[in-house]
């Protein structure tokens, strides 16, 4: 099959519009699709490939086809189960593999199925160790052996340890692989030698998210299984698209939508899965919390919220003391009214009937109940002021909002990139909340949920030890690793404060490429470390601004173990590692013996691997290790396989185990209950005077993160970075489509060909992520990105990087 490697999309549409004679010459990349046993929804179902019908009938294309199976554990999280069919060593074929107990979610997306081609490519792959001889970033390198690559290291490591202490040796481990062993490689490394490793939700932007829902549920995820979708009457997206970034969820939306669900997509672009949506609703970007107490207000002034959920489930009852914004309690009880007796109680005494609004006086107090305070909020948010802010119409906000309301369930699925902002966890939070004024929280069809495909394990309190689990590999001997936020490691690393970090080992990441102000990394952090080593399968852009570069298996061709419960997916080598390449684990051993710490370090990957069933559980009844490694996925004898929605109980993992809509200990930051504040780069501000466009990065269905750019398979869709742009914003800057421009703002610039469309509102415009610099005309995107703490986030978490939160201005090159 001829592959055209240098297509773009531009080729394909003529002012925004798909044109015949484009559609027709753009059919090539269909038949690719096809070959790679994808549908057009990205995702294919579990079958075996076909054979070719107009091959000889004599013909027989499985004869000497072995077959191999692994996790798909890179950060889409699906973490689906994949069966290679390898032919003469070579992996020919990728297929989704079963799963048992679930056949109906046996899958597979296009990039998890093409990136075998890419692992076994010697021009995309680094195949031997390799020491730096040219300038940071020059590229300019040296084939090495292993023992003079890890003499060499560890002589730095060392030095690092006597000139500055063991902790200022830094171990950064990304979501590259998720894989038990290649994930925690490295920082179980860090925690043998005493160095440090890094919390990595803040830098990567995912932070918020799990801030949000912390502060409603209790809990990161909260999180209705995706078969629950064919529970709903309306179904919102909002800022998710299932349909590229989350391919194994779609097949049930599209099934929901056939049962008659009603499907809302709310996001600045006309992304994928609004192609089967009922209705679109372009919001401004950042404006998400503003919508969502627009719709509360209309919600609540239609007396359309849930009451009694609200006074049962939630904080909404609890006072609140009008001189501080802290709770009233009773010892360690909280209080509200009841109107029985018209006096404060408990709020768990039986037969306490709660008020739901009021100001009351206890003890000489002025009280007034969380749900007031959360009404005064929603009050400022009219109609009028929500339209102006989102940029919708009136009519849109309060037809969304009535039709939300009385769908009776709807269930909203957010997506990771609306947290992506200033104010990071705002979004997630606030539409928790509007979920919970509804009733929707804890209802099959409802919810307000981060992520899908909840799994689960039935609860076995008598046993003590978890099902899977590896005491040694988990043990690190005498020491542990000190642990760094992502939001001060810039600052730690320029300022050398609390204590230097001079020595750094990137591991499944592309840390240069996908953190923010690439600038800033470049010429002045990184500058501050004397020792930068990445270990990655690829030549990515971190591995050309490092020092040593060592070659890391793909999941293709080591042993790794993935708890993707209620299953357990083992992957062993399925093909010989190309070049020189290692296993992270391997490579960690290495180093160990280098620096005296072998005794920590002294098993093989398959054995490590072993060691993490606990045989005496009962999940393992019926576990084989060598049947499951062959088969490659065993389902746990614990599993729940039925769908599963969050908290049906309506107990939460809060202090008071109830919903929370108010948080007594944001009060200092005016944060007490969901609020919205512009964006901190505000195109209606000053800085919007010089750059007037919000420049956003999505997920599209060709790559996750940068780990599946160029794939040969997939470059016939796309081999280059397009930037989104409305017409409108286009014509004013003499602009056309295909043109190439230039876009830029006070920190840097990039240029790229612009694709203009109407599936993107004005004021906007958008980039995949992941690509990077060699795809560029000039520069990379993430030269215009910024990373600035936030007071707020700090307190609560950490700082969350606005990537989405960026003002740019664009003109023709």
């Amino acid at each position: 099959m001829e592959k055209k490697q240098d297509f773009s999309p531009i080729e394909y549409v003529k002012d925004g519009r798909l044109t015949r004679r484009t559609f027709v010459k753009g059919a090539g990349w269909i038949t690719v699709t096809s070959a790679l046993g994808l549908g057009i929804a990205g995702c294919a179902p579990a079958s075996e490939p076909q054979a070719d019908k107009g091959a000889a009938a004599s013909a027989d294309p499985n004869e000497g086809v072995t077959y191999a199976h692994a996790c798909c554990n890179l950060n889409c999280t699906s973490h689906c189960h994949l069966k290679a069919h390898i032919k003469d060593g070579t992996i020919v074929t990728v297929t989704p593999g079963d799963t048992p107990g679930r056949e109906d979610y046996a899958n597979a997306c296009l990039r998890g199925m093409a990136l075998s081609q890419k692992t076994q490519d010697e021009n995309a792959r680094v195949m031997y160790p390799m020491k730096r001889t040219g300038e940071r970033g020059s590229g300019e390198f040296e084939r090495i052996s292993w023992d003079q690559a890890m003499d060499e290291i560890a002589q730095k490591l060392n030095e690092t340890k006597e000139k500055h202490g063991e902790q200022a040796a830094g171990f950064y481990s990304f979501t590259g692989n998720s894989g038990n062993l290649s994930m925690s490689a490295p920082t179980r490394f860090a925690g043998t030698f005493g160095g440090t490793v890094f919390d990595i939700e803040g830098i990567m932007g995912d932070q918020g998210a799990s801030m949000g829902m912390i502060l409603a549920y209790g809990v990161k995820r909260g999180s209705h299984d995706t078969r629950d979708y064919l529970n709903s009457n309306m179904i919102v997206l909002w800022g998710r698209n299932v349909a590229d970034t989350h391919t194994s969820e779609f097949r049930y939306l599209v099934e929901a939508h056939e049962k008659g669900a009603k499907i809302v997509v709310v996001d600045p672009r006309l992304c994928s899965s609004a192609t089967i949506a009922d209705q679109w609703i372009p919001l401004k970007p950042q404006t998400d919390p503003a919508l969502a107490l627009g719709m509360m207000n209309v919600i609540i002034g239609n007396d359309l919220h849930d009451k009694e959920w609200l006074a049962s489930y939630s904080v909404a009852p609890f006072l609140v003391k009008e001189s501080d914004g802290a709770y009233a309690m009773d010892g360690e009880d909280w209080l509200v009214w009841d109107t029985a007796s018209n006096s404060a109680k408990k709020y768990n005494e039986e037969g306490v009937a709660p008020a739901l609004s009021g100001t009351f006086d206890v003890n000489g107090e002025a009280v007034r109940t969380a749900f007031d305070h959360l009404v005064d909020e929603v009050s400022a948010y009219t109609l009028p002021v929500t339209a102006e802010i989102t940029g919708l119409s009136e009519d849109v906000i309060e037809t969304f909002a009535l039709e939300y309301a009385n769908a009776k369930p709807a269930g909203i699925r957010m997506g990771q990139g609306m947290q992506r902002v200033w104010n990071s966890f705002a979004p997630f939070r606030t539409v928790a909340v509007l979920a919970a004024v509804t009733g929707y929280v804890g209802v099959e069809g409802g919810g307000a949920s981060h992520m899908g495909g909840i799994t689960a394990a039935q609860p076995h309190p008598e046993i003590e030890k978890p099902a899977l689990g590896n005491p040694d590999w988990s043990s690190t001997g005498d020491k542990k690793a000190a642990m760094v936020r992502t939001s001060t490691m810039y600052d730690q690393i320029m300022t050398k404060d609390p204590y230097p970090l001079d020595f750094l080992w990137f591991a499944n990441s592309n840390f240069v490429n996908m953190s923010p102000d690439a600038n800033k990394i470049i010429n002045e952090v990184l500058p501050n470390v004397s020792t930068i080593v990445t270990v990655d399968p690829y030549w990515t852009w971190t591995a050309k601004q490092s020092d040593y570069v060592l070659p890391a298996c793909n999941y293709w061709e080591k042993w790794d173990i993935e708890d993707r419960t209620p299953w357990v997916i083992i992957s062993k080598p399925a093909i010989t590692p190309m070049g020189e390449s290692k296993s992270d684990a391997e490579i960690m051993s290495l180093l160990a013996k280098k620096v005296g710490l072998e005794e920590l370090w002294n098993k093989s990957d398959e054995e490590w691997v072993r060691g993490f069933i606990n045989y005496d559980h009962p999940a393992w009844e019926g576990f084989d290790f060598d049947k499951v490694a062959e088969e490659g996925i065993f389902a746990r004898a614990d599993g729940i396989f039925e769908p599963l929605i969050f908290r049906p109980d309506n107990t939460f993992p809060t202090p008071s185990k109830r919903f929370q809509l108010y948080n007594e200990e944001l009060v200092a930051f005016g944060q007490e209950v969901p609020t919205y504040e512009p964006m901190l780069e505000d195109p209606s501000g000053d800085l919007g005077q010089k750059y007037p466009l919000v420049y956003l990065q999505f997920h599209d269905r060709l790559n996750v993160h940068s780990q599946h750019i160029l794939i040969p398979e997939l470059s016939v869709v796309q081999s280059e970075p397009l930037l989104e742009m409305n017409p409108v914003d286009a014509e004013a800057r003499g602009v056309k489509h295909g043109d190439v421009v230039s876009i830029k703002n006070d920190r840097g610039s990039c240029k790229m060909k612009a694709f203009l469309t109407e599936g993107i509102r004005p004021g906007a415009v958008a980039t995949a992520s992941g690509w990077t610099p060699e795809q560029f005309i000039e520069g990379n995107y993430q030269m215009l990105t910024h990373f600035t703490i936030n007071p707020t986030e700090e307190f609560i978490g950490q700082t969350s990087t606005a990537f989405y939160d960026v003002l740019v201005e664009v003109e023709k090159a």
